[in-house]
């Protein structure tokens, strides 16, 4: 009978330990679950500061749309010449000469 209540002893205090090891367990994970729920949430607000702060730093600036047009114009011979708005030269037989910038 000695055997038997020993065998049933250990089995005891060995369900009793898994037991508190299954309800440690449980706590860490539900610490866990907390910690990562925390930084989620951080994460996601620093996130949304940010693009609305992307947002508040791009509108202090004007957009200003600019129009441009464009003018072809046609040279007839081989020693005609077209100076553009920046003071190239463009020759009728097509040799480019720079303009000197002031």
């Amino acid at each position: 009978m000695s055997l038997e209540s020993e065998i049933e002893k250990r089995n005891t205090e060995l369900t009793t330990l898994l037991l508190e090891v299954i309800k440690n367990q449980k706590r860490n994970f539900k610490v866990l679950h907390r910690l990562l729920f925390t930084i989620v949430i951080c994460y996601t607000i620093v996130l949304l500061g940010m693009v609305v702060g992307f947002f508040v730093y791009e509108s202090q600036f004007n957009v200003t749309e600019s129009v441009t047009t464009e003018f072809t114009q046609e040279v007839d011979g081989d020693s005609n010449a077209i100076n553009n708005i920046t003071g190239n030269q463009y020759n009728g037989n097509a040799v480019h000469n720079e303009g000197i910038d002031e």
